[in-house]
Parts: structure tokens; sequence; C-alpha cells
């Protein structure tokens, strides 16, 4: 059974609204002004989480080797590795700036972490919660030293088999996690919606015991209020400029100006999720529109009652129709005359 963690002061779990959280990670491309700009546009928003990625190291990528992305309009695009990498490379101390100004913007931070100098800086920003980003799920020493930590983990799944998924979560509970978050991560753009799969999202949270989120990479919104219908705990978007365009990842990405009106269009869907059942107050008056008895042609006393002999009409007056199987048949101990409904005190005392 999954249980409820918080990441800083916001909580994620059963009976609790879907935590955003607005993802800057590669979207901010180096531009520390961008970056801060961005920040302080979320905080606006009315988000209390800032998700990021602590990628500080070019050498993290080989020389040599090729990656593809979309880009709409000109199709996927294959371009060295280490050469997109570079773009998005962020100085530790541009990084400490950053998350400096999300705590003065009291949002909480959760950051992808690459390797150990990133888990040392991530600890030394004292951050909330810790990310396996999807293409270290494979990655044992990360993430177990993740897990090592105590701190909230969040493993993305995408582009994994069930068997690496279960593998990873096998590491960091051996490793010390307790408080787990599961991202179902479906494919981006081009990927055509009959792959997304989103219901794995709850279903690894059953397999796993673990909260469970999803990881969007959907073009538009449609994918994150689907995940709000089907539960979700957390939700992750990535959030760009509204003028970026031409780069990886940027095609799935959130302009930040739609932003207040998703974080609305979440919080809406979820309040509407409401209870599995409907209660009432037992003195709550009746609905005007139920049908009543009311009688068709003049009754005399004494008439027993039948269906040719009634109507039943809006609104609901007298005897409600749900009450017709203890009355038909039963003798009238009054006139009842043609319109009127037609009381429980219109009959004689049933034998």
């Amino acid at each position: 059974m999954s249980q409820p963690f918080a990441v800083g002061r916001t909580k994620l779990g059963p009976g609790q609204p879907p935590a955003f959280f607005p993802d800057i990670d590669v979207y901010f491309k180096g531009d520390l002004g961008l970056a801060l700009d961005l920040v302080a546009q979320i905080a606006a928003a009315g988000a209390s989480v800032l998700k990021g990625a602590i990628l500080h190291d070019v050498e993290l990528a080989a020389p040599e080797g090729f990656t593809q992305y979309f880009v709409p309009g000109q199709g996927m695009v294959r371009e060295n590795y280490r050469a997109v990498l570079a773009r998005h490379v962020v100085p530790l101390q541009d990084l400490a700036v950053i998350f400096r100004a999300a705590r003065d913007a009291k949002l909480d931070l959760v950051m992808s972490v690459y390797d150990p100098e990133g888990l040392a800086f991530a600890r030394d920003m004292q951050v909330d919660a810790l990310k396996v980003a999807s293409s270290n799920i494979v990655h044992a020493p990360l993430i177990r030293a993740l897990a090592g930590t105590g701190l909230p983990l969040i493993i993305d799944t995408g582009r994994s088999t069930m068997e690496e998924i279960a593998r990873a979560v096998g590491w960091a509970r051996e490793a010390g996690a307790t408080n787990l978050l599961i991202q179902h991560s479906p494919p981006g753009p081009p990927a055509a919606a009959d792959t997304f799969n989103l219901r794995m999202m709850p279903a690894l949270g059953q397999t796993h015991a673990a909260l469970f989120g999803l990881s969007d990479h959907d073009t538009g919104t449609d994918s994150i209020l689907a995940a709000v219908a089907l539960g979700a705990h957390a939700l992750e978007k990535g959030i760009r400029a509204d003028a970026a365009h031409g780069d990886i990842d940027l095609a799935h990405a959130l302009p930040i100006s739609q932003l207040p009106d998703l974080l609305s269009q979440v919080a809406r869907i979820h309040n509407a999720l409401g209870n599995a059942e409907r209660h009432f107050p037992t003195d709550r008056p009746r609905p005007p529109d139920r049908m009543g008895l009311f009688a068709r042609t003049d009754l005399e006393a004494g008439t027993p009652l039948t269906s040719d002999r009634v109507r039943f009409s809006f609104p609901a007056a007298g005897l409600g129709v749900e009450e017709w199987d203890q009355v038909e048949g039963r003798r009238l101990a009054r006139t009842v005359l043609a319109g009127q409904p037609i009381g429980i005190d219109d009959f004689d005392a049933p034998r």
C-alpha cells in the first residue's frame, strides 16, 4: 500500500490534489536570465514546486555519438550528443542562483541528478526530492546513491521495460528509499496517442506499492488532464519561454503563459472527481423533478387504486411514484378529485 509523503511543503498521495512539477530542466538553454524569469512566472502562476536538472558537466556525453529529437516543421533532427548537452550545461554557481531564487519564491525543489558531483551539490542546496531521469533507470550506482540520501525519490520509467522498472525499484528500496514516486513517461512527438498507454501509470503504482505520476511529453495538455482523472499523485511538464522553438524537447514543452490556465484546469478536474459515493442529509426536501401520484378522474371513497385511475406527474406531490408498489390496489378512504395529488392519508389502513 502506497504511503503519502511530502516534497518540502508539498504533500503527495491519496487524498491530496496532484502535485504539479513545472520543469525548466533543459528549457532555458543555459540562459540564467531566462531561468530566473521562468522561476518568477512559475511562482506567480501558483505552483509550489520547481523541477529542474543538475547538468553541469559536458563530459556526461562522450565526444562521439549521436542523438535524435523532433522539431515541428523539420521532423527528426540528428545531432552529436555532446553538442546537444553543451547547450544545456549550467555551471553550479548559476544553478545555485536559480535555486536560491526558487527558495525566495517559496518553491520546493525537485532535481534530476546525473553524477556524484551533482548529488553533492543537490545535498548542499538542500533540495527536497531527487529524480532518476529515464536515461538513468539502468544506472544502479546512481540509483543507489540517490536512494541512500533518504530524500523522496522519483523514478522516470520512459523507454524502459517492465523488468527494468522492477529492477530499478528494487535497487532503490534496497538502498533505503521509502518515499518513492514512479512516473509513467510516454514517448514524445511525433508519437501517436495510442502509444501513450496512460493506464500504465496507476498500474505501476499498484504493482510497486508506490505513489505514481506522469512525466508528460504530449504536445498539448490532454494527457495531463487525463492523468488527473486517473488519480495521478504528481504531474510533470516541461515549461518553456513562449517564443522558444527548434531544439530538443521543446515540441512537448508548455509555453509559460499557459501555465496558470493549466493549473486551474488541473485543480478543477481534481475537485470534480469528488467522492466515490453520494450522501445527502436525511431531512433534505424531495427533489421537485420527481413524479408523484395524481388522480386521473374523480375517485370516490372506497375506490381501489389502479394504474388507469392515476397519473404520474411532475412535480412530486403527495405520494412519490416510488411508493406505487405499496399503494396499488388499496382502497381510498376519502374522495380525491381529478388532478389532485394522492397522499398516504387518502387511504384506509392496510389490512
